[in-house]
């Protein structure tokens, strides 16, 4: 005999080598194997495996009947059934833990083997290491964005229910930026001949004007502290006189400037010698600065067409960035 078509083994195997299968139906799987050799051959594979993966199947009651002539199992089947028993078996780490994962970031080529392992990246620091391998093996990049930003998305200016301005600031709105001077933008008004950009800290402390622009944007001359929250406006002038948005009862364009530990960690990963996109998407993006985490990931895809991993990366990126602000009748 070297088939066996008793549904014992496909409704009692898995069960009776964890040992929860029932005494009375165990004694009777016993009773089974012990005289079919192609169903003691799968009895033995798998409690081999078991017991190489720290599992303590249960023993039979009895030895097996030597075989004069035992029937073989071929190689690939005794293959299939472990692999099989592996994959069932809730010891199992996550799939998204030891998929194989490959990028080409810069002058680094990164590659995660199918045990979770790092390849590629030996010349960096653990933490960096750790970081890089943390990314690939989930898909996800950790974004830490400030509770009081998220929470400005809420809220209203105090004032009247007045019409709606007729251009808006761009950016940084509900945003951290990297660079404590940072770029602002905005939209152009119709009949606008300029423009004043004033920068608040808190309490409403004007800490930058610009002069009269004719342009849509400006750089902030004046390095503002790190770490402090920010509002700004922008007036446009014309011919029937002063608008200024973000004005009553829009929300306030606030930012927030990153803080002086992360900053001086992005600025140390972009002296070393392997200042991959990657890297800096990670540290970018735990320091808030989502918007710069998603231009590294661009560059990162341009390097890697089509690359599943760069894919997962941007859609979590993405399910962690805020949605634009909106504006809301006042109380």
């Amino acid at each position: 005999m070297t088939d066996c078509t008793a549904p014992l083994i496909d409704r009692c195997l898995e069960r009776y080598i964890q040992g929860t299968l029932p005494e009375s139906d165990a004694r009777k799987f016993e009773e089974h194997y012990f005289d079919c050799p192609a169903c003691l051959a799968q009895v033995e594979a798998l409690q081999a495996v078991a017991q190489q993966m720290g599992s303590k199947p249960l023993q039979p009651r009895r030895a097996p009947i030597p075989w004069p002539v035992r029937v073989a199992v071929p190689a690939a089947i005794a293959a299939g059934l472990v692999l099989a028993f592996i994959g069932f078996h809730p010891w199992r780490q996550p799939e998204q833990q030891i998929s194989r994962a490959d990028l080409r970031d810069g002058n680094l080529n990164l590659s995660l083997d199918k045990t979770g392992q790092l390849h590629g990246a030996d010349g960096l620091p653990k933490k960096d290491r750790d970081a890089l391998q943390a990314a690939l093996a989930t898909g996800r990049l950790e974004a830490s964005f400030p509770s009081d930003l998220a929470a400005s998305q809420a809220e209203t200016m105090l004032g009247n229910t007045a019409a709606a301005s007729p251009f808006q600031v761009i950016s940084p709105v509900d945003r951290v930026v990297s660079d404590d001077r940072p770029a602002f933008a905005w939209q152009s008004m119709p009949g606008a001949t300029g423009y004043r950009v004033r920068v608040y800290a808190g309490g409403y402390r004007k800490v930058a004007e610009s002069p009269t622009l004719h342009g849509l944007n400006w750089p902030c001359p004046v390095a503002l502290a790190r770490g402090q929250n920010y509002t700004w406006t922008v007036t446009a002038t014309s011919s029937t006189g002063e608008v200024r948005t973000p004005a009553p009862p829009q929300p306030e364009a606030v930012f927030q400037v990153m803080g002086s530990a992360p900053a001086a960690g992005i600025e140390s990963a972009l002296r070393g010698p392997a200042n991959g996109h990657l890297l800096l998407a990670v540290l970018y993006a735990k320091a808030g600065a989502v918007d710069d985490a998603g231009e590294q990931l661009d560059l990162l895809a341009k390097e890697n067409p089509n690359s599943p991993i760069v894919a997962r990366l941007k859609s979590s990126l993405n399910q962690a960035t805020p949605s634009p602000i909106k504006t809301k009748a006042a109380q």
